[in-house]
């Protein structure tokens, strides 16, 4: 029998969904940051608010001294405008949870809440850490030299972002964004266009040239997305800007091609390119630490009664960022749904208590040697 009861968890995942947490709205994801850190506190868990400017407040929690254990990590913020809940409600629907932000990731922060209550009833609780972003859906800017100080102080990480049809995420690819400005010399288009070096034809050679640097086989894309140039029809324009998008399951991929394209050569020698961004997501790659974290998941599941497969995911997380400092990781523990970004993500009322005990045992160290 487990631990955790679907009462009890329910109303917390209610508490959290009804109070929206937009990104890019400092102020509500930082009131939602103050309730779960007084709800903890409440429960006997030592949490703080940290400010994270100029986005919201993270959340940082501990039982059992915290340090040298394990780091339990998500992100209250969503990708919901305010309002949104007038318009998708929470509830309950044949066995289903539904509202704003509910499977990515308010429940998995539900979980998260009533396995640091279990250990604080204890006497000599292990120690575990919970560390909450508040920008995570915005490239978590804001509050990464904060995460990365906290996974490093910890042996092992567990992220409670959503399980992806109920398996575990034990590999992500990387993510970059790219941004190409060419700068040329404008002419008259009519009177004299072979004065003029184009920027914008320099962009299409480059455009050509960043598409063909993706690899079918590898698994890596390299998308071409925004092209800008020009702003008179009869002028040789002498500005333009190429936005790329690049997905890599590998660091050494993710090299590969920052490389290629910070060595372009302009094919008109009078066309000057300067390139910007990079691999704001390095890959989350499966080392024989993190797949020795994922084996005693898998087994600690299957003595709950259920299959706990592996995935390799496209989107990114703060996984990623945690597996690229070296401390082993494992994604996607959060309860199973759908629908993330859409307006009908939908989390399992069911997987809820399971999930909770799967996570508890996890941080006891279940199954470990």
């Amino acid at each position: 029998m487990s631990r955790f009861s679907m009462d009890a968890l329910l109303p917390e995942l209610e508490a959290l969904v009804v109070r929206e947490s937009p990104s890019d709205d400092a102020s509500a994801v930082s009131a939602l940051a103050h309730h779960i850190v007084a709800r903890l506190r409440a429960a006997g868990v030592h949490a703080e608010a940290r400010p994270c400017p100029p986005r919201g407040d993270a959340v940082l929690a501990t039982v059992g001294g915290g340090a040298g254990g394990r780091l339990l990590l998500g992100h209250h913020d969503t990708v919901w405008p305010r309002g949104t809940l007038a318009e998708i409600p929470f509830r309950v629907e044949d066995g289903r949870v539904r509202g704003p932000g509910v499977f990515d990731m308010k429940a998995g922060i539900a979980v998260a809440i009533a396995v640091l209550e279990d250990l604080a009833r204890r006497e000599s609780p292990p120690a575990v850490t919970l560390l909450l972003t508040p920008d995570e859906e915005l490239g978590t800017e804001a509050s990464r030299s904060l995460l990365l100080e906290v996974a490093r102080a910890h042996r092992e990480v567990l992220v409670l972002e959503p399980s992806l049809g109920g398996a575990a995420k034990v590999a992500r690819k990387g993510a970059a964004s790219f941004a190409l400005t060419f700068t040329g010399r404008a002419a008259h288009a009519g009177l004299d266009p072979e004065r003029g070096a184009s920027a914008l034809l320099e962009l299409a050679h480059c455009t050509l040239f960043a598409d063909a640097l993706a690899r079918s086989d590898a698994g890596t894309t390299v998308t071409p997305t925004v092209g800008q140039a020009g702003n008179r029809t009869n002028v040789v324009p002498d500005r333009a800007r190429l936005s790329v998008d690049c997905r890599v399951w590998t660091r050494a991929e993710a090299e590969r091609v920052e490389a290629a394209l910070s060595a372009y050569e302009p094919r008109d020698a009078r066309v000057s390119v300067a390139l910007e961004g990079g691999f704001h997501r390095p890959p989350l790659e499966p080392t024989p630490a993190a797949t020795a974290l994922y084996e005693r998941a898998r087994s600690i599941a299957a003595e709950l009664g259920f299959d706990l497969a592996a995935a390799r995911v496209g989107g990114a997380s703060d996984g990623n960022l945690t597996a690229a400092a070296g401390v082993p990781t494992l994604d996607g523990l959060g309860p199973i749904g759908d629908g993330a970004h859409a307006r009908d993500e939908w989390v399992l009322a069911a997987d809820l208590v399971r999930r909770a005990e799967l996570l508890a045992r996890l941080v006891d160290g279940h199954g470990s040697e």
